[in-house]
């Protein structure tokens, strides 16, 4: 019997992965890492952890990245930013 793949990712870590800080306005992320203890306590500090969903709302170049999650709307710092590994979602 042979099984039946999808070329389609259906799983994050299938799919290209990148840091928060190189993430456009207006995309639609699911959190797939944060590396490091400090930027782990700073993220769930913000109630964001693997497999939270997140849409940046500004890419401040040498700022902050504004995201939001659910209503909430959160300005993560670009040290932060830097240590969390996200993937590109549908909305």
């Amino acid at each position: 019997m042979q099984s039946i793949t999808s070329d389609r990712p259906d799983d994050a870590s299938q799919q290209k992965s990148m840091k928060l800080t190189d993430a456009k306005d207006g995309q639609s992320l699911e959190i797939v890492e944060v590396d490091g203890d400090s930027a782990s306590i700073q993220a769930l500090r913000f109630g964001i952890d693997s497999g939270s969903r997140i849409t940046v709302q500004k890419n401040i170049s040498g700022g902050p990245v504004i995201v939001s999650k659910n209503q909430l709307e959160i300005a993560i710092g670009r040290e932060i930013a830097a240590a969390i590994t996200v993937v590109l979602k549908d909305r």
